[in-house]
């Protein structure tokens, strides 16, 4: 086994149709960048007891359950042309994801995939892919429903070509420099892009909160925003060229929310898209319900979330 890895962690029990879409778009693209970063794979399946069994259930059932799942699992490990290691554990996926992560130092990425729960059934059963972006110190690729339908053709578009969304501020800087050092592995352009569309709408009510007290000039303010995201974007791309990366940056200049912005323009031909977030708590800014959010349910590429304390 290589010594990095990237963890993968499926749900290899549902077999629904969507499911088994699922689970071919993880591994398809798991196995891809496990050859492009010359790595293996930790294969990851964690049993969940309350979701596979109601009522009582006797020791024997479960150790024939047990049984079962490991030999799906390897099963499935076969079918790479990567080295894999098979984990089977019990108890609650994102906790057993996450303490996996921090008991293996050298996975350097998770891949997994979701199905987009909204409304108030995640509210009370949350999410494994939130859960684990929200806490996961690692980059983590998450394979949305269109990703999992479009993405058979993963890798196939030559060079790759990464694109990295960005809020201009130090809250993207994590996300910009993973963006960088993984396009130097894979050999992959790097795009940068940044939607104003939210800079817009916060100045517009600033402008309206003081209009009364202080004369405001808001064109010219929005002039400004516009020089200043420009001069931003043209260091970052200097920056990228410097340490040897092909790189071009585009700028949304319509009054858009940042998340359609960043998913159409992730399905004009780009590999994946990496962008950063912040958000901890399930009340404020908590991944699921933001930005990257909205991204990951609707990009047909991969998303990879990188956390701005990272």
């Amino acid at each position: 086994m290589p010594q990095h890895s990237i963890l993968v962690s499926d749900d290899i029990e549902n077999r629904t149709d969507s499911g088994k879409g699922r689970s071919q778009a993880i591994y398809g693209v798991a196995s891809f960048m496990a050859q492009q970063l010359k790595t293996g794979i930790d294969l990851l399946y964690v049993e969940d007891i309350r979701k596979s069994f109601r009522g009582s259930v006797d020791a024997t059932l479960l150790q024939k359950w047990h049984s079962q799942n490991q030999k799906k699992l390897e099963a499935i490990s076969s079918r790479f042309t990567v080295p894999v290691r098979t984990l089977l554990k019990s108890g609650s996926p994102p906790e057993l994801i996450l303490k996996t992560l921090r008991g293996r130092a050298a996975a350097e990425l998770v891949v997994m995939g979701t199905q987009g729960r909204t409304g108030i059934e995640r509210m009370i059963i949350g999410s494994v892919a939130e859960e684990v972006i929200r806490h996961s110190r690692r980059p983590v690729m998450v394979i949305g429903p269109i990703a999992q339908i479009k993405v058979q053709d993963f890798g196939a578009r030559k060079p790759l070509q990464v694109l990295v969304a960005t809020d201009l501020s130090k809250n993207s800087r994590a996300a910009e420099l993973y963006a960088l050092s993984l396009a130097k592995r894979i050999g992959a352009r790097v795009f940068l892009f940044h939607c104003l569309g939210d800079s817009y709408r916060a100045i517009i009510r600033a402008s309206s909160t003081v209009s009364g007290w202080i004369p405001l000039n808001l064109d010219e303010m929005l002039s400004q925003l516009q020089d200043s995201s420009r001069q931003l974007m043209e260091q970052k791309t200097r920056f990228f060229e410097s340490r040897g990366v092909r790189c071009e940056y585009n700028i949304e200049q319509k009054d858009v929310l940042t998340s359609s912005a960043v998913y159409r323009e992730g399905g004009r031909g780009h590999s994946l898209i990496i962008m950063g977030t912040h958000g901890r708590n399930m009340l404020m800014e908590a991944f699921f319900g933001s930005t990257a959010r909205e991204t990951i349910l609707n990009s047909p590429i991969p998303v990879i979330i990188v956390h701005s304390g990272r």
